[in-house]
């Protein structure tokens, strides 16, 4: 069973790793994207927990440092992301069911946004990173956080749908005889 959720962390890993360097690279606003793997990290944190959020974050942000067009230090966005994963996975999803769970899961998203892009222009700020702008931190943020809600709207239940339905059907067979 195991090895059935790690085969489908890494397909939802690897489809939005192409995706949004693909894809969504073409839709920036002030060099700014929907983070699509930052998603799926959060959906995957929040439907496993801490561990669960902090591995497929530092999976995840590790794949974003190596696949072209990476010019940037490896290292950062794995950094990034798994700290974002194992935070939104200590919110879980018994906290983000109930009628103010979509409410939850958005400002789980912000707060994954905000860390994982403070956390990559920190370390960039640090390895003197020429692109990483102060100035433009904010304005970056607050589009970035809204490109992520309305991503959000759409992947989050999509990727914790396939979680627990792959995983309780497969449990089910394994239980009956």
């Amino acid at each position: 069973m195991i090895a059935l959720r790690i085969g489908l962390a890494a397909l939802f890993l690897m489809v939005a790793v192409t995706v949004q360097t693909s894809l969504l690279s073409n839709v920036a606003v002030a060099g700014v994207t929907c983070d699509l793997v930052l998603i799926v990290v959060i959906a995957l944190a929040l439907s496993r927990g801490p561990e669960w959020g902090a591995i497929t974050g530092f999976a995840g942000g590790l794949l974003l440092d190596v696949v072209p067009p990476a010019d940037h230090t490896a290292g950062r966005w794995a950094l990034a992301l798994a700290i974002a994963g194992y935070v939104a996975g200590l919110i879980r999803r018994e906290a983000s069911a109930g009628p103010v769970g979509p409410l939850i899961v958005a400002a789980t998203v912000v707060l994954g946004t905000t860390l994982s892009l403070f956390i990559y222009s920190a370390t960039g700020s640090l390895l003197h990173d020429p692109s990483v702008d102060w100035g433009e931190f904010g304005v970056r943020l607050g589009i970035a956080a809204g490109y992520d809600v309305v991503g959000a709207i759409v992947v989050i239940p999509l990727v914790m749908w396939v979680m627990g339905r792959v995983v309780a059907a497969r449990e089910r067979r394994r239980v009956l005889p």
